[in-house]
């Protein structure tokens, strides 16, 4: 019925790959030639980055319609075969086929442009599967990045498949339930991770997006949601406006953040104090000081999080002086070494004993340490003042890790 104008700009990088023969991301690459969806042996961020498709917005910038239409759609196809006509884990998650959902009707022009009716007729019939297969699914998950983007897939659908409206009004309310449930009430996400919080405002600059391609309003309710969530995302970046790394996140370029902000339709301030979210911000001149100032998002939230309580990230300008060591982001890195990227020693805090302030299980959960902080912030004649502890050690060394007042002015 419409097609959206996709507000996130892709990488001209990766894009130039495509149009090479080459899939590339982080680092990995692998052949088109050799690209199989039926056992793609590549790290799961390739494997997530092939699947969602977020490939086509980094195609539509690397070259004209007539360079890129063939890729697409020799892509397309070779998806199609795989996975159009069985449910499978790998291509059918929830939250794969709502940013799917977004990701084809955006760049339809460079899916659809076959004169192949055939062709054109398995991409749309999959397009309303996969509809159908959220409205199912998304009511099932858990409140967080998933269930969002499910939601979202929903309401896209709706919006711009044809026979699709009855979608849009249990997409909405499903939606604004689980904005509530996955945000705190400082605009955070429950997960706590930053890189999530990036995938949610771009997920929802998408679909305002989608509403505008209709010429209709976008709900009041995603306008609230965002009026929140933008400024704790901005309270997390740098000098440079991009992302600090917390909770397996990588360092994040400020230009997506930038063009992340600009979807959303949102100005905002960085937040400066998320006591929910459990990040604090500090900042004097050109230098900002980013502290994790909370335990660990809770175990039955999130696997893969990261002992990372008291943390700081400290830059001056577009400098990154203090930082910490980042997540693995999707790549080829062995599991050993992504495991440690999640200690305490990966990040700018105090270890004591070489022992994490709070343990990681060996199948990605969290388990016992950080219950508490403790945190106190003084504001005064233009000096910040922040003084936290944490019990973390409290159990097995008897220590409390105290943080004395950090000055800035």
């Amino acid at each position: 019925l419409a097609v959206p104008s996709d507000p996130i700009p892709g990488d001209r990088t990766r894009g130039t790959s495509l149009l090479e023969g080459r899939a590339l991301y982080h680092g990995q690459e692998i052949a088109l030639a050799d690209l199989d969806f039926a056992a793609l042996d590549v790290s799961p961020g390739l494997a997530r980055y092939l699947q969602s498709f977020e490939w086509l917005r980094d195609l539509a910038a690397a070259g004209s319609r007539s360079e890129t239409v063939p890729i697409a759609e020799a892509l397309m196809r070779n998806w199609l075969e795989t996975h159009s006509g069985k449910v499978a884990e790998s291509a059918w998650r929830s939250d794969m086929w709502g940013q799917r959902v977004l990701l084809w009707t955006s760049y339809s022009p460079l899916i659809l442009s076959s004169d192949d009716l055939v062709y054109r007729s398995a991409v749309l019939n999959t397009l309303a599967r996969g509809a159908r297969h959220l409205d199912r699914a998304a009511p099932k998950e858990s409140p967080g990045l998933t269930q969002v983007r499910a939601w979202a897939g929903i309401i896209g659908a709706g919006l711009l498949v044809q026979g699709g409206e009855p979608r849009v009004a249990r997409g909405e309310a499903g939606l604004e339930r689980s904005l509530s449930q996955t945000l705190t009430a400082d605009g955070g996400m429950i997960c706590r991770s930053p890189i999530a919080q990036l995938d949610l405002v771009e997920t929802l600059g998408m679909l305002r997006a989608a509403y505008d391609a209709r010429a209709m309003e976008f709900p009041v309710a995603f306008q609230s949601a965002l009026s929140f969530a933008v400024p704790a995302l901005l309270g997390v970046t740098l000098g440079d406006g991009g992302l600090s790394s917390w909770q397996g996140g990588p360092p994040i370029p400020g230009r997506r953040i930038a063009a992340a902000i600009e979807a959303s339709g949102h100005r905002a301030l960085p937040l400066r104090q998320a006591r929910d979210w459990g990040y604090q911000r500090m900042a004097a001149g050109d230098t900002v000081l980013v502290v994790d100032g909370a335990p660990p998002p809770s175990m039955r939230l999130e696997t893969g999080g990261c002992a990372s309580t008291l943390a700081f990230e400290l830059s001056h300008g577009p400098h990154r002086i203090v930082v910490n060591c980042g997540g693995a982001g999707g790549t080829a890195l062995p599991k050993s070494f992504a495991d440690g990227l999640r200690t305490t020693a990966a990040h700018s805090t105090l270890t004591v004993a070489d022992s994490n302030s709070t343990a990681l299980n060996p199948d990605g959960s969290l388990g016992r340490g950080v219950v508490e902080v403790e945190l106190s912030r003084a504001e005064r004649n233009g000096v910040s003042r922040l003084s936290a502890s944490h019990d973390g050690y409290v159990q097995r060394l008897s220590l409390i890790h105290i943080s004395e007042p950090t000055r800035l002015d």
